[in-house]
């Protein structure tokens, strides 16, 4: 019996992506064979951390690099990092940190909730928040206005979730922030280059490791030694509650050693079979979409007429959701009538079953 029916837990087909809700990745043979080999013998948790962060480093081609348990921790710990410096009697305090250069200034359209709303991860960092610009628009100036002698530093958010509408380049808030000597912390959970945002300049850069990297749930912080070391002593403070397992970190370390031995041609023959199946459904309009925070990543786009399907976007999407097997969609422009099948997570045989299940949806709703 395998654990999901042992402890009655339903298997979903995800057309989403690499959502952490429904369990962010699926493991490679080689990654969950680390953590196996892992999970028999013990460590000392120190040197492990310490080569973990030079194999993460070089790989990153980055200074430094450490472990965390996740992206949204890896905020915490560089914002604590940022703001203690690494003091000892500082890293106690967070995130009731008695300094007042604590400012963390970050963008309005960058204030996303990616399950749990980025504020808060600045707030258990020790940080206090400061939003510039509007949700629509941001302009160096709003940065230039922000700063003053208590900014410990800013923060950028390159996510699907932000706003993209007239905000300030990467490029031009990394050559502000060091115009000011302020570090330039970089969310990047999501992202599929890993060394990109190094050599920009950013002086932290945070990624998620079960997500492009398809490791297990864990994350990475590369950037500048002082820091990547200031982020290291939060263990002895707030990061002692984000701690991560020896399994977990051989995962990673497995998940970046074989990272961009993925072709990409699989993920474009799903999409086009998604195309090819779904174009002569009564209602749908079916398409190929670039993610539109510009990465190389391309999903089936179907748009959906309400008129012609007796049905919308949201009700499709929720009829997907309560079938079986559970197929979970990208659904954040539903709203607008549009879902979009993510083929990074799927597998092949799942195509021809997430099609009839559309059909079958549609064909009863006309």
């Amino acid at each position: 019996m395998c654990v999901f029916d042992e402890f009655n837990v339903q298997r979903v087909i995800n057309c989403s992506g690499k959502m952490t809700y429904l369990g962010s990745s699926i493991l490679s043979d080689k990654v969950r064979k680390a953590m196996d080999e892992a999970g028999t013998s013990y460590v000392q948790m120190e040197e492990l951390m310490d080569r973990a962060g030079e194999v993460i480093a070089d790989y990153c081609r980055s200074e430094a690099a450490c472990v965390c348990a996740g992206a949204s921790a890896g905020i915490i710990i560089s914002v604590a990092a940022a703001i203690t410096g690494g003091d000892e009697r500082l890293v106690e305090e967070v995130p009731y940190v008695s300094v007042k250069r604590k400012k963390i200034i970050i963008a309005c359209a960058h204030q996303i909730d990616f399950g749990a709303p980025i504020r808060q991860m600045i707030a258990l960092g020790g940080g206090e928040m400061v939003s510039v610009g509007t949700v629509n628009r941001c302009y160096p100036w709003h940065y230039e206005k922000a700063i003053d002698a208590d900014t410990a530093a800013i923060l950028y958010v390159k996510s699907h979730h932000a706003v993209q509408t007239d905000q300030v380049a990467l490029a031009d808030v990394i050559t502000l922030a060091h115009k000011h000597q302020l570090p330039l912390i970089l969310d990047a959970a999501a992202e599929e280059d890993i060394t990109k945002y190094i050599e920009m300049g950013c002086d932290l850069v945070i990624y998620s490791g079960a997500k492009a990297l398809e490791g297990p749930t864990s994350g990475l912080i590369a950037g500048r030694k002082t820091l990547i070391q200031a982020c290291r002593k939060q263990s002895k403070g707030v990061a002692r509650a984000m701690k991560v397992g020896k399994e977990n970190i051989f995962g990673l370390l497995a998940a970046i050693k074989q990272y961009g031995s993925h072709s990409s041609a699989m993920q474009r023959q799903i999409v086009d079979a998604i195309v090819e199946e779904l174009k002569s459904v009564k209602g749908l309009t079916v398409s190929v979409a670039k993610d539109h925070a510009g990465r190389e990543i391309y999903r089936a786009k179907l748009e959906v007429d309400e008129t012609v399907c007796g049905m919308n976007a949201l009700m499709l999407d929720q009829q997907l959701r309560n079938g079986s097997p559970i197929i979970y969609t990208r659904n954040h422009n539903a709203n607008l009538g549009i879902l979009l099948l993510d083929p990074r997570p799927m597998q092949l045989s799942d195509t021809a079953i997430v099609c009839q299940r559309i059909k079958e949806i549609l064909a009863v709703g006309l």
